[in-house]
């Protein structure tokens, strides 16, 4: 097993020849991601082992490992969110060969053209992202949460950012 990450592999041939890739890939190779996290020098630990299963289908299977800093959607204070992927991808070359897969792989649908690990990792984590990411009920920050009183006299926590016509709804309400 190489604990070197390989920029580019061709799939195909990786899973011909049973391959195996462990290593860390840097954030910094993958620049959607980037774009969303906070801990930006970060990286991502990753083994893939490459085959052939027994009805001769090309696979990938492996684990991705990291922790990604994201801001949270409701107190807007870092976060830190483990990741755990698991991935079993059949690797194929056409739409026809996706529709004929068993139902326990999911499709790594590839061309002719080298395949880049970084962008594969980067998908894998990507779909492991929660949409929007928050704390746990009771963790936010009470610097960016707001109270404000309903017509009965009873306070409710309003998110600062959440509402931006909470304002207008008080105002409207003293009348």
């Amino acid at each position: 097993m190489s604990k070197h990450v390989p920029d580019f592999i061709n799939p195909f041939r990786s899973a011909e020849g049973g391959n195996s890739i462990a290593g860390d890939v840097a954030f910094a190779r993958m620049g959607r991601l980037i774009e969303l996290v906070r801990n930006t020098e970060g990286s991502a630990q990753v083994i893939l082992n490459f085959g052939m299963d027994k009805q001769g289908i090309p696979f990938v299977q492996g684990q991705i490992r990291t922790e990604v800093e994201l801001i949270c959607q409701r107190c807007l204070e870092p976060m830190k969110i483990p990741i755990q992927a698991d991935m079993d991808l059949a690797i194929v070359g056409s739409d026809d060969e996706v529709k004929r897969l068993p139902e326990r792989y999911d499709p790594l649908l590839v061309s002719e053209q080298p395949l880049s690990v970084a962008e594969l990792v980067e998908d894998e984590i990507l779909l492991a992202l929660p949409a929007v990411p928050r704390h746990d009920e009771g963790v936010c920050s009470e610097a960016g949460i707001l109270t404000t009183e309903n017509r009965d006299g009873t306070e409710e926590s309003v998110e600062s950012h959440a509402n931006p016509f909470a304002v207008l709804a008080r105002l409207k309400s003293n009348q």
